[in-house]
């Protein structure tokens, strides 16, 4: 019976112990700031409202302002300060700060008394500050080729908005349209103290596989502030270096038997390919004539890392080759095009199927329309 006694006193002495901590932890949860901490301010700004709401009357209201030591009671507020609130029956206690200077930036506190015990509440605010230019930069490790980026590796880079008041507001887009959330880093925020100032520096981080299609697009990061009237826009234009691509397939034509004609292929590369044609043992470099045949250098197309290659004949009743070899190289690798025109009747079908295939090299035969763009260069022309 003594140990079940004892039992007893215990548990009721414990619970004697936790339920006030519990009800003032109500207490205080209860207590709402007008505005939310942190808020920033224009320098110089009047009329700045702190306000704390109980929800039920205060007994005794006192508060502490940035810079003092002591808390004033609302009936002896400093100058420049004065109440603000409904009143203190009605849950209120607040004050007005006449113009926001440096001495009165940081921490509002009030003390509020309900119920017999003392309440705290705060508001952090300080003066609005712009953060410093934005910074875009990318990871020391990216690898770089003839002053771009090469190809199939992963970018990684980083935005920075440093020193603002608030922190800055990031936002990424790649050309025009905003980047996949699956891409970004969490955002990181940091923060230092200068001149007394509370500021906070922003940064985000981007990890994207670079690829070919990637080429000649713009990666920009924006950042947004109170203080700015229009974001600020970083840009990193995406140079994106890589080998000569092979060619979709295209359904060519057979040369006409006279007159002259023209082959015409796209090629995607970046840098700029160098460019050779080999026809019936003939080695044409861009920007050479050999017997009739005449090999252009490749010209660029509006769109990055495209370009246009020729070859024309001069002299279709001379020879109407039907296969032509195209060669394409950068400094990051060759490809091989082998062109092989077909026969079509009127409806534009080919009289025989040749499927295309790998040669033993691994170069590719495509079908290209030759009279097509044969009609395209006299209509340009």
């Amino acid at each position: 019976m003594r140990s079940l006694l004892s039992l007893l006193v215990v548990l009721c002495s414990c619970y004697s112990i936790v339920a006030p901590v519990h009800s003032q932890q109500q207490h205080q949860q209860d207590i709402e700031t007008v505005p939310a901490s942190a808020t920033y301010y224009d320098k110089y700004e009047r009329d700045v409202e702190l306000l704390c709401r109980a929800g039920k009357p205060i007994q005794q209201c006192r508060i502490l302002l940035p810079g003092t030591a002591e808390p004033y009671d609302i009936g002896s507020l400093p100058a420049g300060v004065s109440f603000y609130g409904a009143g203190l029956a009605e849950g209120e206690c607040g004050v007005r700060l006449a113009k926001l200077s440096a001495d009165r930036v940081g921490k509002f506190v009030c003390l509020l008394t309900i119920g017999g015990r003392e309440h705290e509440a705060f508001i952090e605010y300080g003066i609005r500050v712009a953060p410093q230019p934005t910074e875009l930069k990318i990871s020391k490790h990216t690898n770089l080729v003839d002053g771009g980026l090469g190809v199939n590796q992963l970018l990684k880079a980083k935005c920075i908005s440093r020193l603002g008041g608030p922190a800055a507001k990031l936002v990424w887009s790649l050309d025009g349209q905003p980047v996949a959330e699956r891409l970004l880093k969490p955002v990181q925020i940091t923060e230092e103290l200068q001149n007394g100032r509370r500021l906070q520096t922003i940064f985000q981080e981007i990890n994207m596989n670079l690829t070919s299609d990637q080429n000649g697009k713009t990666l920009t990061c924006s950042a947004s502030h109170p203080a700015f009237t229009n974001a600020q826009r970083t840009v990193l234009p995406l140079n994106v270096k890589f080998a000569p691509e092979e060619i979709p397939h295209i359904n060519i034509h057979e040369m006409p038997t006279s007159g002259t004609g023209m082959i015409n292929i796209t090629i995607h590369a970046n840098p700029q390919p160098i460019t050779r044609w080999t026809v019936n043992g003939r080695l044409i470099k861009e920007g050479e004539s050999v017997d009739m045949y005449q090999a252009y250098i490749p010209h660029a197309t509006k769109k990055a890392g495209e370009y246009r290659v020729l070859l024309k004949n001069n002299d279709l009743a001379a020879e109407r080759a039907s296969l032509y070899t195209l060669e394409a190289t950068n400094l990051l690798g060759t490809q091989t095009y082998v062109i092989k025109a077909t026969r079509v009747d009127d409806e534009g079908e080919e009289t025989n199927k040749v499927q295309t295939e790998d040669d033993n090299s691994g170069s590719t035969f495509w079908l290209i329309s030759v009279w097509t763009f044969f009609c395209a260069m006299i209509v340009t022309q």
